[in-house]
């Protein structure tokens, strides 16, 4: 584990997301044991680390809002699931951290979104990201439950514009 001396932490940036979302202070109870990673389908095939976005934000790192690394997680909670801790919810922390991206004017990369918004759909639809599925395929119900999640964090929209699309072809081909 990294060592760190206390003038290197700077808590500002930490209290900010919990008085915007009270359930982020349980990200200080992280033991960086890696599960969450090693669980992690989004890990699997991109650069994204939870346990590197935490000690980001814990050390007052606001240049997570910048990177791209936040826009990889596909929110199934597998994270939460796997985590030892309780109440560590990282998939919040990634909606809340995406919100204050867009409120800092950053956002994703065009292609960086492009190529998050074809890995999710292919996971919201599929329940898989990549051809060899990484475990067992998502149930229909916890398809659903994530479309909610979409919703909440305001990119529903790319599926259904991507949805409107295939329509569009369907018709064409008839």
């Amino acid at each position: 584990m990294d060592q760190y001396s206390d003038s290197e932490w700077n808590w500002d940036f930490f209290k900010e997301l919990v008085e915007d979302i009270e359930d982020n202070k349980n990200i200080i109870e992280c033991i960086s044991c890696g599960k969450c990673v090693g669980d992690c389908p989004a890990a699997k095939i991109s650069n994204f680390n939870i346990r590197k976005i935490i000690r980001k934000v814990l050390r007052g790192d606001k240049s997570v809002l910048k990177d791209s690394d936040i826009w990889y997680c596909y929110l199934c909670e597998r994270c939460k699931r796997v985590c030892p801790r309780d109440g560590i919810n990282i998939p919040l922390l990634i909606i809340n951290l995406r919100n204050e991206s867009f409120k800092k004017g950053f956002g994703p990369k065009y292609n960086d979104l492009r190529k998050y918004v074809e890995m999710s759909e292919r996971f919201l639809t599929t329940g898989v990201v990549v051809e060899e599925p990484l475990g067992e395929a998502l149930s229909a119900e916890r398809v659903k439950e994530l479309n909610v999640i979409c919703n909440f964090a305001r990119i529903k929209y790319v599926f259904k514009a991507s949805k409107g699309n295939k329509n569009k072809i369907k018709t064409k081909k008839r």
